[in-house]
This record gives structure tokens, C-alpha cells and sequence, in this order.
């Protein structure tokens, strides 16, 4: 899935930058990232720069539907261009943090930055900056929900495969498979915090009894 990254600047212009090594990290809380290699010149781009000097940066996911502005807002640009306004698309300022969101984007992130990993190339263009920030508010449209989840078909988000090639996500492409093991796991793989803390608990409770039984038998004995 794309990171389609939105920042502002000191200076307060938008930015907005689509980039394909984009994942989510961890949930409880959660956490993602973004690799931003650097420009040929060694030059950092904006979206890292802006995300590290303000300490936030928003995320919208790239549809189907957004795909020629997604990819006219990756056009490298100087840090005075505005790709919002590049790109013809409507502003939605963020509720926590000082950024403008996608607002055509049914799914968005606001993020507060955490860290950047900088991993060295052998050329000035190969190097990348990981820029990880820890994901403070949610929004979601109604549009791209069923049964109170989002609907991935609804969705229909973009990914970049290499090259110049790109796919798109669709109902009939959709498909699941549920691991077997432990519940606890699978409530992990979910993302259900409160579902993992409520297992754990019971397994450190049923662990207690467990060992209490015991303790009363050796005593017996």
C-alpha cells in the first residue's frame, strides 16, 4: 500500500508526496513508516525534512479513484510548491495536528513523528531516510464500511509493484484465511488490543490457579 504523505512546513506550505515502502508497524499503540530515499543531489526530500522539523505528518490512502493525482503529487518539486494545489485536490484540515489531509481519501492517519533510521547507499539517491511516527487519530468514511469494518473492495487502494506498474485492490481479489493457534495471536494479527489484553489475563489467571492447585497437592503430600 502507498504512503501518500502530507506534511507543512515551517514556513506553512503543504506538502504531499506519495511513497510505495509504506507499512504499518505495530498496533497497541500503533505505529507506521515511510522510506524517503534522498535526491541525487544527497538532498533529504520534503516530506522528511517537514516531518522532523514540525513532528508530525498525516497519511491518506491512494484509491483507485485518486490515482492520476497521486501521481501528479509525485513530481519532485521544490519545498515552496504546494502539490495539493499541484494536484487540484481539496484540502481538509487535520483535528490534532498541524497538516491538511486528502479529503476525497475515505481512510487517513494523523501521526505524531517518533524517529528516523537513516540507512547510508552506495550513491546519493540510494540512500533512504525510515521515518516511523506513532498514529494518533483515525478517520474513516462511512462510504468504504461494512458491518462496522473497513471493506478493503470499498476501499479499492493502489500499490506500486516496481517499474512503472501499479495494481489495485478489489472485492473479488479479497480473500481470507484465518491462522491456526493460539486465539491470542490471532487477535494480534486483528489488531484487537483490548481482545489480547483480555486473553493474556486470562491465561495468567488460569496460570495462577494452575500453580495454586499445585502448591495445595505438594502440601497434602
Amino acid at each position: 500500500m502507498i504512503g501518500w504523505l502530507s506534511t507543512r512546513s515551517p514556513t506553512g506550505v503543504d506538502n504531499l508526496a506519495p511513497y510505495s515502502q509504506f507499512n504499518n508497524l505495530t498496533f497497541d499503540p500503533p505505529y507506521v513508516m515511510f522510506a524517503a530515499n534522498e535526491n541525487s543531489s544527497g538532498t533529504r526530500k520534503d516530506s522528511v525534512v517537514n516531518a522532523e522539523t514540525t513532528g508530525v505528518f498525516g497519511w491518506n490512502v491512494a484509491t483507485w479513484d485518486l490515482r492520476e493525482a497521486v501521481n501528479a503529487s509525485a513530481e519532485l518539486l521544490g519545498p515552496e510548491v504546494d502539490e495539493f494545489e499541484k494536484a487540484d485536490l481539496e484540502k481538509e484540515e487535520a483535528k490534532l495536528i498541524g497538516v491538511s489531509l486528502v479529503k476525497r481519501s475515505p481512510v487517513r492517519f494523523e501521526c505524531s513523528y517518533y524517529t528516523t533510521l537513516r540507512l547510508p547507499g552506495s550513491s546519493p539517491s540510494g540512500s533512504t531516510n525510515i521515518v516511523i511516527g506513532r498514529v494518533i487519530a483515525v478517520h474513516i468514511s462511512d462510504t468504504v464500511l461494512t458491518d462496522g469494518k473497513v471493506d478493503i473492495g470499498k476501499v479499492q487502494p493502489i500499490a506500486r509493484c516496481g517499474y512503472y506498474e501499479y495494481t489495485v485492490i478489489r472485492s473479488d481479489s479479497v480473500f481470507e484465511m484465518i491462522i491456526p493457534g493460539d486465539k491470542t495471536n490471532l487477535a494480534g494479527l486483528e489488531g484487537n488490543a483490548e481482545q489480547i489484553k483480555a486473553l493474556e489475563g486470562k491465561k495468567a489467571n488460569d496460570a495462577a490457579e494452575q500453580t495454586s492447585v499445585k502448591e495445595g497437592e505438594a502440601q497434602q503430600s
